[in-house]
């Protein structure tokens, strides 16, 4: 499943101690999980959930969108125009990620990776 915000910009919004907020144009990313940042020309970064978010990832996490889609197993994947790969794997617990416009759009990632998707268009 693909996600309405290719071509945007990609920014860190906010790190609190277990939500990592990211903006997409009118969009909201909410991290929880796991997530990695794999970069060709470097190491991968990661941030776990409880820990905060460092100058690297940062700047890891910054550019435009070039392909923001799901998997049917409900991993993340975000392709920036760095060359930078974003990840969240979903969790078997919780709540790994949602995205959000608000009054616009919702798909979030239940425990065990299923989607739960509500829009304008639904």
């Amino acid at each position: 499943m693909d996600l309405p915000i290719t071509g945007e910009r990609l920014t860190v919004l906010s790190s609190g101690p277990y939500v990592l907020t990211l903006g997409a144009g009118v969009h909201e990313l909410h991290i929880e999980g796991e997530l990695a940042v794999h970069n060709p020309d470097g190491p991968t970064v990661h941030r776990i959930a409880g820990e905060p978010h460092t100058e690297d990832l940062a700047a890891a996490l910054s550019g435009e969108i070039v392909t923001a889609a799901v998997t049917s197993t409900g991993e993340l994947r975000i392709d920036l125009d760095s060359g930078n790969r974003l990840v969240v794997e979903p969790d078997r617990y919780f709540e790994a990620w949602h995205v959000t416009a608000p009054g616009q759009y919702l798909i979030v990632c239940m425990p065990g990776g299923e989607l739960a998707v509500w829009s304008e268009d639904s």
